[in-house]
Formats: C-alpha cells, structure tokens, sequence
C-alpha cells in the first residue's frame, strides 16, 4: 500500500486532525504496525519521483524520473547507483508480473487517479515516458491484471474494453450499482474522467472510497479461479501527493485519513486470512509541510489555534473553485462560507474578482491583473487563490509545491512467524523484502532477460521486419516455413500466426512486447521463437 507523495508531517497532521475531530481518536490504524522509514531516491537524484521510486520498489533498480519500470541512462557525475549503460532503456520485470508468471497468482491495482498514471503504470507496465499514456494503456489492458479499480474511465477505448470482456473480465465505467451486484472474481471498475475526487469531496452514492475499493479487491482477489495461489495487490493513495502539490491542508490530512481507513480493510482481511503480508509506506516526500510556521507562538499554540480553522473546512480547494466556476460572482462569498467555514473580506472579494482562473469574475479579462496570487506552479489558478484564503487562517506551512527528499514511514503487519522489516530502509531494501516474501529471491533480473528481449537477438537468423511510425507505435513481422507469419503489436501480449491473409491463431504472451523507439527495438519474451520455427 502506497500514500503517494506523503512527508512523515502529512501522516502526523492527518492523525491531529483525526484527534481534534474525536478526542477519542488519538491513533490512526496503521500506528500499531508502524516500523521504520524508506530513504527514497531516483537514479541519480535524491528527491525522488513516483515513476522512478514505485519502480524501485517493483523491479529493484532505482530509474530516472519519467521512468516507468524501466532501466535508466547513466548521468555521469550524478548516478546514486550503479548503471550498466548496456541495458538503459530496457523494460524491468515488476514483481506484480513475475509471481503472476512464476506462481500463477492473482493481481490487482487499486488507486484514485488514472489507471496508466504513474504509481499503479509502474506496476504493470513500461515506459521511459510516464506521459505516454498512449502506450501505458494498452500494456496494463493486455496485462492480464484480474481487479482493477479506481479512476480512468474516460481513458479506456471500446477496443480495450472489448479485449477485456473477451478476456473474461467484467468491465465497469462509471456504474457502481452495476459493479456492485456482479460476482465476477476479474474486474476492472473505473470512475471519471481521469482521477477521481478527493475524499472529502466525493459523491459516496456515485464513486466508493479507497476503502471500499480495497474490500471489494481483496474479495475478488481471494476467490474464485487460482485464488489458491494468493495474490498481489497494490493499493495507492495517489491524491495524497496532488492535494501535497497543491499545498491544500485540508485536503492532505483528509486524504491520508481515506488511505488509513483502506489499511484498516486489508488488515481486517489479513488478519483473518493469516497468511497476508501488508506492507505500507509512501514513494517520496511532498510540500515540506509543517504542523507550525514562523508566526506561530511555538509553546503555546492550542488545538484550537493550529487545528480550529483547519478542522472548520468542509470541502477541497478543488472542490470551491468548481463551485465558484459554476455560481455567479454574488453567490461567492456565501459560497466560501458554507464550505470553507469563513467569510471573504473585501480585499480577498477583490483578489478573486481579479484571478484569471476565475469564469464568473465582474472584471473583463484584460483588466485583471498579471500578478497572480499562489505559488509556484499553482500561481493564478483559482484553487490556489482559495489556498491562499485557506492559508491566511490556517497556520500550518508549506517550503514548495514539489518534491522532497526526506525518508518517509514504513508499516509492516505480518502473520506471526513472519519477520517484519523494521529500522532505515532503501527502496531497494524494501524491494529485496518484497521479493523475499514472495519466494522470487533474486530472480528478477534473470526474468527480466528472458521476458524482455530484443527482438533482433530473439529472432537471429530469421526474416523479420520491424516497422514503426513516429508515434512510436509498431509491429513486427516474422517469416517462418510454408508461408507462415508471426505477427507482434507493440504494447500487447497477442501474438498472430498466420499464413497469408488467413489467421491461424492466436496466442497470448505472457508478458506485454514493450517497443522502445530510441533503440528501434521491441522487447519481448524470448521463448516465442519456437511459435514460428
């Protein structure tokens, strides 16, 4: 279980908030369980990003950022770790493949952003781009996951979808109802456009919390065909980070809240399975944020003081901008006060009047200003605005909109006989536990040679054609006795003999061919050679 983006702060804020909210509640569930710290880090970076630092703990190796389960290019001068330059570019087997591979066991994602974004992506897919969306899809598609929940819906195509059903697998977009009542152990059920909404603001009627995405993973992960096997999941709390990048407090605390609330799941699950390993923790930091700034009276601060305001804010600042964006400029302050818990005063009325993000402002667009109140990235946009109104009342700070280096929690729940990873841990650490755990020892790289080779070394001294077009989409073509083809679709798993225009078959790889367009080379499972021979 993944809290993306989330400073050791964040955790301590989330569990403040809880406890001023219900004086009852000084805990949040994972505290019994907690037992050290990651050091996360790219390959030649100390703050890290989520593609390169999920990735580490999927396939061992830290990468680049942008990279998703992918060897890095060497950095001369910067590399953290060492780079074999031979291998940069080449897909990395993920620990979710391998023991799907080796063991047959069941696999699930589960997050609140977009399915190819890059934390659930790392898991079953590969790129040295995590924005190419365009060939993460279809290589979780053709992935052969059995549960996939969380946001997307907007990014899966009829003919994904159509592969799917014809996989077997029931597919759901925007229907909880529907996903609710099949009894299909495979799944994939997919909310919104893209990500889903924070926590907090969400329809509970319309879209289910993380912890209810859990449980229903967790349910159809344990039954059904090769449920004897066990499983793997990964459950991410990916807006953690965005509300971190954002520097909304509420919004970071309450997040990490509906991340606890999905461990207390998979706990009650393992817990009574007895044979469950939960591990939790987070890829990197995020914001720098602090429970105090500088104007703060250190040693005598009351709850009331750090956490009144903050505990007052009903809704994200995501959330008041759409509001905002939707009712005219007379509504606005009562607008804010209902789900902010404060009234604007007549300078702030003026900064939102003046915000270029702002649709319903009185002021023409020309005539507002060019400075922009927010920071960083977020300058000018309306929910910064709001942050600022937020951060004008709640004195909690925040040192950057971005990344940060610190090491973040680790938590461990294991069955009895089972030894927890405890102390300060590298990502690699966490890797090496993981795989321990999962009986692969040290046969990742190996599997990592034989499921993604070049197709030129695969099939050496044979006729193949390799074609590709500047999306960096391709196909490639064998020639074998009597006529017979073998064709490959970069970014899936299907291979098609044929001979001539008739089909003959079609067969499923185990593994995705992952096309990498800066070597001209697609990366796929060796043993396919005897398919055409």
């Amino acid at each position: 279980m993944i809290a993306d983006g989330t400073s050791l702060s964040a955790v301590s804020g989330a569990r403040w908030y809880q406890r001023y909210m219900d004086a009852e509640s000084k805990h949040l569930h994972l505290d019994p369980y907690m037992s050290g710290t990651i050091i996360t880090f790219s390959s030649d970076a100390p703050i890290g990003d989520s593609a390169p630092t999920t990735s580490c703990y999927m396939t061992g190796m830290p990468s680049r950022a942008g990279y998703i389960s992918t060897y890095p290019m060497s950095t001369p001068g910067a590399d953290l770790v060492p780079v074999d330059t031979t291998r940069s570019l080449r897909p990395l087997m993920t620990l979710l493949e391998a023991t799907r591979i080796k063991h047959n066991r069941k696999t699930g994602l589960v997050f609140t952003c977009e399915f190819p974004h890059a934390t659930p992506a790392d898991c079953a897919a590969h790129s040295y781009s995590r924005k190419r969306y365009d060939w993460i899809v279809p290589q979780m598609v053709h992935n052969r996951l059995d549960v996939v929940i969380g946001g997307g819906a907007g990014l899966l195509s009829e003919q994904h979808r159509k592969h799917l059903t014809e996989s077997g697998v029931s597919v759901f977009l925007n229907d909880r109802e529907g996903a609710s009542k099949d009894t299909n152990p495979r799944m994939w059920q997919l909310y919104e456009k893209a990500d889903v909404p924070y926590d907090i603001d969400r329809d509970p009627a319309e879209i289910p919390s993380l912890a209810e995405m859990t449980a229903d993973a967790l349910r159809r992960l344990s039954s059904g065909e090769r449920s004897e096997n066990g499983f793997f999941l990964m459950v991410e709390g990916s807006k953690v980070d965005w509300a971190a990048h954002a520097n909304d407090p509420v919004a970071l605390v309450t997040e990490f809240i509906a991340f606890d609330k999905a461990f207390a799941e998979a706990l009650e699950f393992a817990k009574k399975d007895g044979n469950t390993v939960i591990i939790v923790t987070s890829d990197h930091g995020n914001s720098g944020f602090s429970l105090g700034r500088r104007e703060v009276p250190y040693t005598t601060a009351s709850g009331q003081h750090l956490f009144g305001a903050l505990t007052a804010v009903r809704k994200t600042s995501e959330f008041i901008a759409e509001e905002l964006n939707r009712h005219p400029y007379s509504e606005a302050r009562a607008i804010v006060e209902k789900h902010a818990g404060f009234a604007l005063t007549e300078e702030e009325l003026a900064l939102l009047a003046d915000c270029k993000g702002y649709k319903n402002s009185p002021k023409p667009a020309e005539e507002r200003s060019e400075e922009q109140i927010g920071d960083g990235g977020y300058k000018g946009t309306l929910p910064a605005l709001i942050n600022h109104f937020f951060h004008a009342r709640i004195p909690l700070g925040f040192t950057t909109n971005g990344h940060t280096a610190e090491e973040v929690f680790l938590a461990v729940y294991t069955p009895e006989e089972v030894d927890k990873l405890v102390g300060v841990n590298q990502n690699t650490d966490l890797h090496r536990y993981m795989a321990t755990l999962l009986g692969m020892g040290d046969e990742l790289p190996a599997m990592s040679d034989r499921y993604f080779a070049p197709h030129d070394e695969v099939f050496k001294g044979m006729k193949f054609r390799l074609t590709s077009d500047e999306k960096g989409q391709a196909t490639l073509t064998v020639k074998g006795k009597r006529g017979k083809t073998l064709e490959i679709e970069a970014y899936t798993n299907i291979a098609t003999l044929k001979q001539g225009k008739k089909i003959l078959s079609k067969r499923e790889m185990p593994t995705v061919a992952v096309y990498v367009d800066k070597r001209d080379k697609l990366y796929l499972p060796a043993d396919i050679r005897s398919w055409i021979e």
